[in-house]
């Protein structure tokens, strides 16, 4: 029998095994970062991909019909009080329909079925900015507007699926915007609705030979964060200005909601959680990421949809 002294341990010492923790906690430490960067890139391309669909499916539209939709289908109560030749005076609630542009290309989307639940033809939706809820009374509706095609949500954003900044309609919360131009929060309301230069206005149907700048150059929608809060509300049915699915490029991206110049809290910014910048969707398809430090005069310019536009303010 071998004397006790020379037996050879097989087992870690205390030292050796806080040891052999520390280089763990180490490697992992330096791939945390790593894993973290990686997912962040497969986010930020699905929502490249989500826009994708929706840019082919707004050029679809256009192809079929020979214009764009409207960012928003109907009037609101502006032409009652002003002279605005497409909503004259006395029109019924059903016709002041706030129906975004992203409920006109569900069937691109091939979302057939929900556009015909939301049936803005009979009935409206969203109308008169939620003062008349008639609309809301019925069923078909009232369920639609909960629901929220996946291709209209980015992986990164961390806005509750369903608002309730409308009580007591709750809605579908979506990631994206559509482009109204370069006017916002200190222009005139019924500018900005009406007669903004970007690619979505109210009522007003854009025709690809009106985007003078050219397709590649024009901006047809962006992100948004924080759609859950009336600072940046984002409810992919509804259409509103300086919020709801249209915003403007008076401030800069990434602007946080409530700050910069606004109305009503609202700054009408577009907004991501991709790092550095958001993507957005171009009247070609492409999609671009642009830097959050773009300068504001070429952001700007991305926004409307003809050179020399954006001098009006």
């Amino acid at each position: 029998m071998r004397p006790l002294s020379a037996r050879v341990s097989c087992g870690f010492t205390l030292v050796e095994l806080l040891v052999t923790i520390a280089i763990i906690a180490t490697l992992i430490a330096l791939l945390l970062p790593a894993v973290q960067g990686a997912r962040e890139t497969a986010r930020r391309l699905s929502c490249v991909n989500n826009q994708k669909q929706l840019g082919v499916a707004f050029l679809s539209f256009e192809a079929t019909l020979c214009h764009l939709p409207p960012g928003r289908v109907g009037c609101d109560d502006t032409g009652d009080s002003m002279s605005i030749p497409v909503c004259p005076p006395g029109l019924p609630a059903e016709k002041k329909t706030a129906a975004s542009g992203f409920v006109s290309i569900l069937p691109q989307l091939e979302e057939q079925e929900l556009y015909d639940r939301l049936g803005v033809e009979i009935g409206g939706l969203w109308n008169r900015n939620v003062d008349d809820l008639s609309w809301y009374a019925n069923v078909a509706k009232c369920e639609g507007i909960k629901q929220r095609p996946p291709v209209l949500a980015c992986p990164s954003d961390q806005a509750l699926p369903i608002s309730q900044v409308y009580d007591p309609v709750e809605a579908a919360t979506g990631s994206y915007a559509l482009s109204n131009g370069s006017l916002g929060p200190d222009s005139p309301l019924h500018i900005a609705k009406y007669e903004n230069n970007g690619v979505f206005v109210y009522v007003a149907r854009r025709k690809v030979y009106q985007l003078l700048d050219g397709l590649s150059n024009t901006i047809l929608l962006g992100e948004v964060v924080l759609a859950d809060t009336w600072e940046s509300s984002n409810t992919w049915t509804y259409a509103l200005v300086n919020a709801d699915c249209l915003r403007s490029t008076t401030n800069p991206l990434n602007t946080h909601p409530g700050t910069g110049i606004t109305i009503d809290l609202q700054n009408g910014a577009f907004g991501s959680q991709h790092p550095g910048g958001g993507n957005f969707c171009f009247a070609d398809g492409h999609v671009q990421f642009i830097n959050d430090q773009v300068e504001m005069r070429l952001y700007r310019g991305f926004s409307t949809i003809a050179e020399g536009d954006d001098e009006v303010r």
